[in-house]
């Protein structure tokens, strides 16, 4: 499958019959719906893709991080940190150009057994105020930059099982600004898609799995 932005927004519209099989958006349309593309898949980190992060200081020059922090790096020294260790699917964490700093000295992230965006590590950081969050996707071992499709033919870095429900996820969100009710089967595949989403990667701590986002609890019997 490997469907890129353009093929989810297609696919979102024709669930509302906005477009005809074949059919593209106006140029309008997609930056419009591309924007909500974006809306959604940012949303989704701290919520169904692992921890909210919260920020950590950081001092000397190298350190371990830890999944759910986001680190003020300090300056005045290159400074090197480790990704957290043994990574399981959907961990994140951020790092911070405090002193903004890394122009001159560098940032230099490890990671023990995985990718970093992709590649071998170390991977640097250069530039000055370049503040990153990674998310660790466990299917190809990488940690992978946390950042907004750019263009209508960006890839989605997320597996296939889980890009087929984006046009349903994308067409709920879409659809009061074409006027459109949403069918309840596309409501249905939305849900799905966002607990999917929560059972691959909404892990809490190092530890915990909070329950998946859109399932109730079942209420406690009356007492007999």
């Amino acid at each position: 499958m490997s469907l890129n932005v353009l093929q989810v927004i297609q696919r979102a519209g024709r669930l509302h019959g906005l477009w005809a099989s074949g059919q593209d958006p106006t140029s309008d349309e997609a930056s419009d719906a591309l924007i909500a593309y974006n809306a959604i898949v940012r949303a989704m980190f701290g919520t169904l893709i692992g921890p909210r992060l919260g920020p950590m200081a950081l001092s000397g020059v190298a350190a371990q991080a830890e999944n759910g922090g986001e680190y003020q790096i300090p300056g005045g020294a290159r400074f090197t940190l480790a990704a957290p260790a043994n990574p399981r699917s959907g961990q994140r964490f951020g790092v911070v150009d405090a002193a903004l700093s890394w122009g001159a000295y560098p940032l230099t992230l490890t990671a023990s057994g995985a990718l970093i965006n992709g590649a071998a590590p170390p991977y640097t950081i250069a530039t000055a105020g370049q503040n990153t969050r990674f998310w660790y996707r466990g299917d190809v071992g990488s940690w992978i930059i946390e950042a907004d499709a750019p263009s209508l033919t960006s890839a989605i870095p997320f597996p296939d099982v889980l890009i087929a429900y984006l046009p349903y996820m994308l067409a709920v969100t879409i659809a009061a600004e074409y006027g459109q009710e949403v069918r309840p089967d596309v409501a249905a595949a939305a849900m799905e898609g966002r607990e999917a989403f929560a059972r691959t990667y909404a892990r809490r701590g190092r530890t915990g799995l909070d329950p998946v986002i859109g399932l109730q609890m079942p209420a406690p019997e009356p007492a007999r």
